[in-house]
């Protein structure tokens, strides 16, 4: 990219977010991540004290400089980084059944047919290619924004089967990997910006899903979305004022319905949008399909739902009475504020395994069964962090309160050349498990049950699915006591929309388990902090 300008007060994050030129900046140009990475071909920008802290002399001379902290001025030619336009992004989802083994659970799929009488799961693969086409077939698209990555469903309306997948990177990572980022960023003047980034994001995917199924707009009889609270309000341009500060006011949470023009700017789709409610600032829309697609609110005994991202999104209920919460675990687990942290991308550790020799082996993103070459690993996402600090805990390269050993203290532990997990990698971790399992001890306790009286913990989206329960609960992220209750449930927001696409869960329905909720403000509760504490230990 060559750009010419006389005079610039922006920085170079700026002016690419102008020009639709995604780069991820988790920290949204705070200069705090160190992840919006160009190097300048020519017209290189002086370093600033936060580039020389990042980059190495060889790099600097190289041209590599800190999108948010340069403000080139005159000529100059930048490369931007690698995008992450190949992140993995979850699009199916799985009903389990418990084994009596330590795998715990074992998918089964159902015909379209069967999904239709049953109201159970139909698998993605199981589904595609089972739907037959007709000339002027009705299809319905089912939407869920995440923070992270976006995926959509089409749905053919008649047979009820799936028909094609859409998945995409969020592009509002530019302004913030998670959503007090985005806030920020809205309330700065950036949220007719931030609209239109979303906006143009779904309609990619609508039309990708067209084209894949060879079908016109025409078809498109309605559409079903779901996103956390300050997804859909930023898609809505509403204002974000007071979604980030106490006492965390959303404009709207009800059930909302308009036209694709008015919902996504697309005037060539007539077609209606509905947006389904949710709960409060922080547990949203998602959580509410969650809800109705595991059949929570319809059933006598406890389950407990679990969300682990950015947000830490939690619900534990039953038939008369839900209890829900959101707590802040930080973007860890989608590779925000680690070091060499990154979103699941090829060429990332996924999983982590101590080999005999006593170092530690590794499984890749991308990497193809039966090759004998590893793909140069890049980074490590989620859940190659949490199989990571089990296997460092299990042969003590680190104590009990996370602290490395003295071999390890300094210089972090190296998998690859370009991957070394630091000291502060891991108390970034341990902060967002601490706050994960804190927020499920209070919920369980406003519920005046033991663990023992919990049904089932679902875990929700791709890093509940990827992950190693039995490490997971080893780190002590999961409770010992759900260990082996614990079920990857896949993208239920998907599955989710799917049941109000379908008219299997209503309005009505939806405004019901609104009022079943009862919102559990962690920052109120006096012992989060005693419990938060106490679970920083490994």
């Amino acid at each position: 990219m060559i750009i010419d300008r006389s005079k610039q007060q922006k920085n170079l994050l700026e002016m690419l977010q102008e020009k639709n030129e995604y780069i991820s900046a988790p920290c949204n140009g705070n200069g705090i991540c160190g992840k919006c990475i160009v190097r300048y071909k020519r017209g290189a920008t002086e370093p600033t004290r936060r580039d020389r802290e990042v980059f190495s002399e060889k790099q600097l001379e190289d041209g590599y400089r800190l999108a948010c902290q340069s403000h080139p001025v005159g000529a100059y030619e930048v490369e931007l980084p690698e995008s992450e336009e190949t992140i993995e992004v979850l699009s199916e989802w799985e009903k389990q059944q418990k084994t009596d083994t330590e795998e715990l659970t074992e998918a089964y799929t159902q015909t379209p047919a069967e999904a239709k009488t049953s109201g159970g799961i139909q698998d993605k693969e199981t589904a595609e290619g089972t739907a037959e086409k007709t000339e002027n077939a009705l299809y319905g698209i089912c939407i869920d924004i995440g923070t992270t990555t976006l995926a959509a469903l089409l749905v053919n309306l008649e047979t009820e089967a799936d028909c094609q997948t859409a998945v995409s990177v969020n592009h509002q990572r530019t302004y913030g990997s998670d959503v007090l980022s985005r806030i920020s960023a809205s309330n700065g003047g950036k949220k007719w910006e931030i609209q239109r980034c979303i906006r143009q994001d779904l309609q990619k995917l609508i039309r990708e899903l067209l084209q894949k199924e060879k079908i016109t707009e025409q078809q498109i009889q309605r559409i079903v979305i779901a996103g956390n609270t300050t997804m859909c309000h930023l898609l809505r341009g509403f204002s974000c004022e007071t979604l980030g500060v106490a006492p965390f006011l959303p404009v709207d949470l009800s059930w909302m319905e308009g036209s694709a023009a008015d919902f996504l700017g697309m005037k060539e789709l007539d077609t209606k949008v509905v947006i389904l409610p949710g709960i409060s600032a922080f547990v949203g829309a998602d959580i509410m399909a969650g809800i109705a697609k595991m059949n929570m609110h319809r059933s006598e005994g406890y389950h407990l739902l679990l969300d682990i991202g950015t947000n830490g999104e939690m619900v534990l209920g039953n038939c008369r009475h839900m209890y829900v919460t959101s707590t802040s675990a930080g973007p860890a687990f989608e590779g925000g504020n680690i070091s060499c942290g990154m979103a699941s991308i090829p060429g990332v550790i996924s999983h982590v395994f101590m080999e005999e020799t006593g170092k530690a082996g590794f499984q890749v993103i991308g990497e193809t069964d039966g090759e004998n070459k590893k793909q140069q690993a890049i980074g490590i996402c989620g859940t190659g962090m949490i199989d990571l600090v089990y296997e460092l805990r299990e042969h003590q390269m680190i104590d009990e309160h996370g602290t490395y050993s003295d071999l390890y203290f300094d210089t972090g532990y190296e998998l690859a050349e370009k991957v070394k997990f630091t000291q502060n990698d891991i108390r970034e971790l341990q902060m967002a498990k601490a706050a994960i399992r804190a927020g499920v001890d209070i919920l369980v306790k406003k519920a005046g049950i033991t663990f023992d009286e919990v049904d089932d913990c679902y875990l929700a989206g791709g890093f509940g699915t990827k992950i190693d329960i039995k490490k997971a609960a080893g780190i002590g992220l999961i409770p010992k006591e759900l260990e082996m209750k614990t079920i990857p449930a896949g993208n239920t927001v998907l599955a989710g929309t799917k049941e109000v696409l379908l008219g299997r869960i209503s309005k009505e329905e939806l405004e019901k388990i609104q009022t079943m909720a009862e919102v559990i403000n962690l920052a109120e509760e006096n012992d989060f902090e005693e419990l938060y504490l106490s679970y920083m230990d490994f």
